[in-house]
């Protein structure tokens, strides 16, 4: 969908630490199998200078390679929560869904030396999304 710089949300503020003032990457992509939406991925990067925002070859990038354009030897560290939720109506409509659909939320902070360096939000339509886990007691 793009990219572009933004100035920060309460919300944004808050996930990234950085001042009310500041810029952000906002980076939008829709994630399609057969021409059809499956899932919205959404990132929030503090701005700093050399980050690529937009060029002409777009693809789809892993949220860790684009931060990892800020320095090749940080020690990247991430918080994931996985949630089912009701989508909202920006959801709704760009993964063609009606409004208050459950799909599936992952919210990932990727952090250097506990400092954020992201925030992202990806929703995936509920029947593209399974969840697996396995325990270990000792």
């Amino acid at each position: 969908m793009g990219s572009e710089i933004i100035k920060p949300t309460i919300d944004l503020v808050y996930h990234l630490r950085v001042a009310p003032n500041a810029r952000v990457v906002y980076v939008r992509w829709v994630l399609l199998y057969e021409e059809k939406p499956i899932a919205y991925d959404i990132q929030y990067i503090p701005y700093f200078p050399g980050i690529t925002v937009w060029n002409d070859n777009f693809e789809y990038t892993s949220f860790s390679e684009i931060l990892s354009q800020k320095n090749k030897l940080f020690q990247m560290q991430g918080r994931m929560n996985v949630t089912a939720i009701n989508c909202d109506q920006e959801v709704a409509e760009i993964l063609k869904i009606p409004d208050e659909t459950p799909v599936m939320q992952i919210t990932q902070k990727i952090l250097d030396d506990n400092e954020p360096m992201g925030f992202r939000q990806l929703f995936i339509k509920r029947e593209w999304c399974c969840v697996r886990g396995t325990s270990y007691q000792e």
